[in-house]
């Protein structure tokens, strides 16, 4: 399952998102739901500082929830994407807000399923699957 918080927003087709989200869990038989937290640079940069040590506004951050503790809660975990970061970045790129936005997403939950890219091969392999289901959203139309 992937919530989104809020649960809408003006300039974002947020549903056809979410589809390609489960489609990435079930994809990577994962059972759990993840939950997108769209927020602002502000608080990006707050959890940037606490959790990463870097006092920087950042485009998305990923944090894993699974516990061994109690793993019939399920969360895999939550992914917080700076709205106004990505708008910026997608005005750099001249690439549509919601594009930008899909983007940021699959990039962290790839983070969350295990991708990383550290490495040169870390970063074809994710680059590749960040491509692979963006060319999912291409039916939809992004203005």
């Amino acid at each position: 399952m992937i919530e989104f918080t809020p649960p809408s927003h003006p300039d974002l087709s947020l549903d056809p998102l979410a589809g390609i989200l489960e489609q990435m869990l079930l994809d990577h038989q994962e059972t759990g739901s993840i939950t997108c937290i769209l927020t602002d640079n502000q608080q990006i940069q707050q959890l940037n500082r606490d959790y990463r040590q870097k006092d920087t506004p950042t485009d998305v951050l990923s944090f894993d929830l699974r516990a061994p503790v109690h793993p019939e809660e399920k969360p895999v975990g939550e992914i917080y994407i700076s709205l106004e970061k990505a708008r910026t970045q997608a005005a750099d790129a001249n690439r549509p807000f919601q594009l930008e936005v899909a983007h940021l997403a699959i990039h962290g939950t790839l983070h969350l399923l295990g991708y990383e890219h550290d490495t040169d091969v870390g970063y074809a392999r994710m680059r590749g699957q960040e491509n692979h289901y963006l060319e999912r959203l291409e039916h939809f139309q992004f203005s």
